[in-house]
């Protein structure tokens, strides 16, 4: 209820369009303003004659001070935990912490890419070509679902955050 028009990120804005525009480049909505645009994906909405963010407009739109504000457990933790166990030595549980308070369209993207980045990388080289490419084990697209799972798939009205733990041997 004390969202306001001011709370939405021009930048999770203009990611939605990116996104939208590779996803179908003629797409209706994106020769809509940005309030009409929020307004027909239903991120905002009116009441009393104004425009304010739905609880979904927060969470994918919300600058990060209006998330600490209306959603203070609404983060994306990822734990590198050295080793197999969650405890191993007390004293030196964690090597790597980042903790994400973001809109969720930017949030995403940020976090996959630091899975990859810490994830093994195998040898490829295609046939007809010169140069090799090295790619991680698992595949984009299975991080990208895994991410999308923990994130989608969650009750926004229970305040909890999302912790992903990165094992030496597995990711949870």
């Amino acid at each position: 209820y004390d969202a306001t028009r001011d709370d939405i990120d021009p930048m999770a804005v203009a990611e939605y369009r990116r996104l939208r525009a590779e996803a179908n480049p003629g797409a209706e909505e994106l020769a809509y303003g940005d309030d009409d645009l929020l307004e027909a994906i239903c991120a905002l909405k009116r009441v009393n004659g104004d425009l304010r963010p739905t609880l979904a407009g927060i969470v994918l739109f919300g600058k990060s001070l209006a998330l600490r504000r209306l959603m203070p457990a609404l983060r994306i933790d990822y734990i590198r935990v050295p080793g197999t166990q969650w405890v191993e030595d007390p004293d030196d549980r964690f090597v790597t912490t980042l903790d994400l308070r973001k809109p969720l369209l930017l949030a995403l993207r940020q976090m996959q890419n630091t899975i990859l980045d810490e994830l093994p990388k195998g040898f490829r080289l295609d046939d007809g070509e010169l140069q090799s490419r090295q790619e991680p084990l698992l595949p984009r697209k299975v991080i990208r679902e895994a991410l999308a799972n923990a994130t989608m798939h969650r009750s926004y009205q229970i305040h909890s955050l999302v912790q992903i733990l990165r094992y030496s041997t597995c990711i949870r």
